[in-house]
């Protein structure tokens, strides 16, 4: 990374509407870093990092782990990984944040890595069409877990935690809403003139 501001944005997006291929497609043309914070997890334990560590041994006793705890190991992780990814133009964080508190902090964080938040991209799809598509999924990857019921239940959690994010992002006008349907090529269509503005 060179010393000047880099634009980094959150993505947000439902079970099943192409979150993880879009990331990966701006990756591919845009020359972004993808960050899953569940990846930035593993690699932290796998280091032996602290906040990490303890952050395993709350959740193995069933405790919340604190916004702080999380702050320092995403910190330090991404720290390593900008470092090691010298000449991308962005950054895509998948998976955080996931709470008011680290929606808070985001910024903070971002400007101790010396990246510029450039918002809150939400891909919306219409939850009955994604449920059929998951179920459809399901019957072809052969995913005997993933029943109806399960998928529903998943669309409500996600809702549940999400939409108090998503309020938040917008009453900053940090929300930036994207209609996920369609092919790959057209939702990226729809999402690559946003990012090149940045």
């Amino acid at each position: 990374m060179t010393n000047q501001s880099i634009p980094a944005f959150t993505i947000f997006g439902p079970p099943g509407c192409g979150k993880g291929t879009q990331a990966a497609v701006i990756k591919e043309r845009l020359e972004y870093l993808h960050v899953s914070t569940g990846d930035i997890f593993r690699a932290a334990l796998a280091k032996g990092d602290p906040a990490a560590l303890q952050a395993k041994e709350l959740m193995e006793r069933g405790e919340l782990v604190p916004d702080e705890t999380i702050r320092d190991m995403l910190v330090g992780q991404l720290k390593a990984i900008l470092e090691e990814s010298s000449g991308a133009k962005g950054l895509i964080l998948d998976g955080f944040p996931r709470t008011l508190g680290q929606a808070g902090m985001l910024e903070d964080i971002l400007k101790q890595l010396n990246l510029r938040f450039t918002g809150c991209v939400s891909l919306k799809v219409d939850e009955e069409e994604l449920v059929q598509r998951l179920i459809k999924r399901a019957e072809i990857e052969k995913r005997p877990d993933d029943t109806e019921e399960v998928i529903r239940e998943r669309m409500r959690v996600y809702q549940e935690k999400t939409q108090p994010l998503e309020n938040y992002f917008a009453e900053k006008n940090q929300l930036i809403e994207v209609e996920g349907l369609g092919t790959i090529d057209e939702v990226y269509g729809r999402l690559a003139p946003i990012i090149n503005r940045w």
